[in-house]
């Protein structure tokens, strides 16, 4: 290449970087390297140096999503919970709430999501009701349009507070296992009482002001071979969406167990699809779209989202706060003091921490969840064999949906993945 050309390519890298956030708000690093590797032909080494350095001279975090952990108390004791050994008397304060959403608002993006988590957050519905009018009075001065997402056990929903968060257009996900052996197992009050009944009761009440009801469907190893039954029977309850996934954590799910959670997806599926074209009104996503890894590693956690938990203190995602080991937190600051961006960087090109072993895998995945990771492995980068074999499970589950619709028991379809 001449030197007028080699100069007139190194303007077009530049004038593509400075225009990137424009274009693509909220992008991660990741997705800015594939797009100049892509572009301009440039080694994956050079691509991460001109992201870094990118990000040296904007000094600026690219954040477009906030978990906001309003308390680690629960009024449930739910043994799967994420969240360990932490006081109840964790509560966030409304001083704390706003410097939070005043991080986020002041990055400038045209649209944001702000998650409100916990423990249970509407043990915090009088905080609820201060932080939403003043992230949306904030948000329109900056014209930004804020997304909300809201996780309830539900045992707490009463009508003002539906009132409340149908006037501000948020809905409700609910946590929900399935049938009320399945639910009841682990979903208990701490005195050791189910909570099904009394989640179930309010369903009509909920369809008065949400006439689209999503659950949260958390699927243990004691539930695997009841799952198909346990979605039939929130369908039959009327809950439309779906986020199903397995109870991960510490405790690790055997080869076996995955190959019949396998077998439950794939008839979970099979039964969504007959549903669908009888007329019923579902949507779960990861049936509807194909997923591919996209060149990154890890989810956007660090790279485009932050959490914030009840005194301030900021960590990459709500999963990691929850762990007990200070390092597995990963604490990078706290919005009353300060906050040391240079602490995400793992997060952020966390691409160069993919193992050597990986790149030869016949699922290639995005490295799998960090806290997981870091409960199994030790290393929040490094995915456990458990992480991947759900991973390929969740990655064919589309590859295989004509063959599963023929295939009642679905052997074919686990044989593939496990």
């Amino acid at each position: 290449m001449t030197e007028p050309n080699h100069m007139q390519w190194l303007h077009q890298i530049a004038d593509f970087i400075g225009e990137y956030p424009g274009r693509n708000p909220g992008y991660s690093p990741q997705a800015l390297m594939a797009d100049l590797r892509k572009h301009f032909g440039l080694k994956k080494t050079d691509a991460e140096k001109l992201v870094q350095l990118m990000s040296r001279e904007m000094n600026r975090f690219v954040l477009a999503s906030l978990e906001l952990n309003l308390t680690f108390h629960c009024n449930l004791a739910c043994e799967y919970c994420f969240v360990h050994n932490r006081s109840p008397e964790d509560r966030m304060d409304f001083v704390t709430a706003a410097k939070a959403i005043d991080l986020l608002l002041t990055q400038g993006y045209p649209n944001v999501t702000i998650t409100l988590i916990g423990g249970e957050p509407l043990l915090e519905f009088e905080l609820i009701q201060k932080i939403v009018p003043y992230a949306l009075e904030n948000a329109q001065k900056r014209n930004i349009a804020v997304e909300w997402a809201v996780t309830t056990n539900g045992t707490l929903i009463n009508e003002a507070m539906l009132a409340f968060f149908s006037k501000y257009r948020i809905n409700l996900l609910l946590s929900l296992d399935g049938g009320p052996e399945t639910h009841d197992r682990y979903r208990k009050t701490k005195n050791g009482e189910g909570t099904w009944q009394q989640i179930v009761a309010l369903i009509p009440l909920l369809r008065q002001y949400q006439g689209w009801l999503g659950a949260r469907m958390t699927v243990s190893i004691e539930a695997v071979d009841s799952m198909r039954q346990d979605f039939r029977q929130l369908v039959d309850l009327g809950i439309n969406q779906f986020i199903i996934a397995p109870a991960q954590g510490a405790r690790l799910w055997s080869q076996e167990e995955i190959r019949r959670y396998s077998l439950g997806l794939a008839a979970i599926q099979q039964d969504y699809y007959a549903l669908k074209e009888a007329g019923a009104s579902l949507y779960i996503e990861e049936f509807e779209t194909v997923i591919k890894p996209d060149g990154s590693w890890g989810c956007q956690a660090g790279a485009t989202s932050l959490a914030v938990a009840p005194n301030g203190d900021v960590s990459p995602c709500s999963k990691l706060l929850g762990l007990t080991s200070k390092k597995g937190q990963c604490i990078i600051g706290n919005v009353h003091s300060g906050i040391d961006y240079g602490l995400l960087a793992p997060f952020q090109i966390s691409k160069s921490r993919h193992l050597p072993q990986c790149s030869q895998c016949s699922h290639p995945c995005n490295g799998g969840c960090y806290a997981v990771n870091y409960e199994q492995t030790g290393d929040h980068f490094t995915p456990s064999e458990e992480n991947c074999r759900f991973w390929a499970v969740h990655q064919e589950i589309a590859r295989w949906v004509k063959i599963a619709a023929k295939d009642d028991d679905c052997s074919s379809y686990s044989n593939s993945v496990v």
